[in-house]
């Protein structure tokens, strides 16, 4: 399955966003300083495809903290599973998606086939999803539906995916085999006799594969995982765990955590799955982000959306997976970098902090650099004294110009990115004329 379209009204700090996602691009690296509305667009593309048969709202997720304006998230999804449209679910509200971008009522020749779901809060606070065609009508979706929509998150509570209950990924894969009842009852009466002496082959199997698929992931070196007992729980079918010898996985770092949830959840959710990842870096050294990102961008998932605020990954990162998230009074609005000249590829690469800055100041060359580095240094001293932030908490990014053209030209390249930026130029050589003059009409000062 693939997301075409995505859409988002009234939702946190989110007034209006629209967007059309680059054709063909599997991982979407979600970039940008803070606060400008990145873990939203994850969590409302979770909210909308994930399968959480109870989702609760209050006020404060709607935007403005006004429940009068309902939140609306809407998404154009092409290449559906095959079992969402069977004629008795949505094979006949299927609608049309054309070259331009718009939808229409059926889908004709010369449309490409697809669906357009929707999630819907009122005042009421009570969430309706469907799908919906040109014409207004629309048709309820089941959390069972969602569930084909084969879409998971990875965050911080990865806890929750390291048991074997009825509604975690491993509980779900142990119910593919066409015995669920029998492996999660054997499971219960493992946990009861602390796991004493039972010996369950697809329990090892399914363990094994787990040791096998997390190591993949995230270059770990898992040697011993096994099912073990969580004594950290006392309700029944939650005590079988994940362990690595004799240390329960929830022992480990967030990072392998987080790592073991997301094979997991990738197991269980099968192939051409979507996974929405917030701070990809969350608990990893940077090799293993970036490891990590390599790994994402393979055959396993039909789509990736990942937010980072790590200079390693977006260094690291395809210049085509990189979208850049600009927020201004509520207007979202997504830039991707793919097709990007090679001004922006050098400085991608050069001053990867650049762009999760909110100011960039850029020196003509070594000389203006330097002196930049010594007058922000002597000016973040005072700040220090004075109990203020230094410039670099205040978003401030400073990088090397490398001479007056490509100095000029990497501040007009900088601007349509949303941030703030100064450029020091001299005035010694007059061909940065015109390049000055181009980037001061995008925007920049010098």
């Amino acid at each position: 399955m693939i997301v075409r379209q995505l859409s988002i009204e009234n939702f946190r700090g989110i007034k209006k966003l629209s967007w059309t996602l680059p054709v063909g691009q599997r991982l979407i690296t979600l970039i940008g300083p803070g606060d400008s509305g990145k873990s939203t667009i994850i969590e409302a593309i979770h909210l909308l495809l994930g399968d959480r048969w109870s989702v609760s709202f209050s006020d404060v997720d709607f935007y403005g903290v006004d429940p009068s304006e309902p939140i609306r998230i809407t998404a154009v999804l092409t290449e559906v599973p095959s079992p969402l449209l069977k004629d008795n679910s949505f094979g006949f509200w299927q609608s049309g998606l054309a070259a331009d971008g718009q939808i229409h009522q059926d889908p004709e020749d010369g449309f490409e086939s697809c669906l357009v779901v929707r999630l819907t809060v009122d005042e009421s606070l009570e969430p309706q999803w469907e799908v919906v065609r040109a014409d207004g009508d629309g048709r309820k979706i089941t959390s069972s539906q969602r569930r084909e929509f084969s879409t998971f998150r990875v965050d911080d509570r990865t806890d929750a995916q390291l048991r074997w209950t009825r509604s975690s990924a491993l509980g779900r894969i142990s119910a593919k085999d066409g015995a669920a009842r029998e492996a999660l009852a054997a499971a219960e009466r493992a946990a009861r006799a602390a796991l004493s002496g039972h010996d369950s082959t697809s329990l090892n199997e399914l363990v094994n594969e787990v040791q096998q698929h997390a190591n993949e992931v995230g270059s770990s070196d898992f040697k011993a995982i096994r099912a073990g007992l969580d004594a950290s729980r006392s309700g029944m079918g939650a005590n079988l765990a994940l362990y690595e010898d004799v240390v329960p996985l929830m022992a480990y770092g967030l990072g392998s955590r987080r790592l073991v949830s997301l094979a997991v959840q990738q197991m269980a959710a099968g192939e051409r799955a979507i996974a929405v990842i917030d701070e990809l870096e969350s608990g990893l050294e940077p090799h293993r982000a970036v490891r990590l990102l390599n790994y994402l961008d393979s055959d396993p998932y039909s789509q990736v959306f990942v937010t980072t605020h790590s200079p390693a990954v977006v260094e690291q990162a395809t210049i085509e997976s990189l979208s850049v998230v600009q927020t201004s009074n509520g207007e979202a609005t997504i830039t991707s970098l793919g097709g990007a000249d090679e001004v922006m590829m050098a400085l991608r690469r050069a001053a990867p902090s650049s762009l999760l800055a909110r100011k960039v100041v850029i020196g003509e060359g070594k000389t203006e650099h330097g002196v930049l580095a010594a007058c922000f240094d002597a000016w973040d001293r005072e700040r220090s004294e004075a109990g203020l932030t230094t410039s670099a908490g205040e978003g401030l990014a400073i990088q090397d110009g490398n001479g007056g053209e490509k100095a000029a030209n990497r501040a007009g390249a900088m601007v349509p990115l949303g941030c703030s930026v100064l450029a020091l130029i001299d005035n010694d050589v007059r061909t940065a004329d015109p390049h000055v003059d181009q980037a001061e009409q995008a925007g920049a000062r010098d």
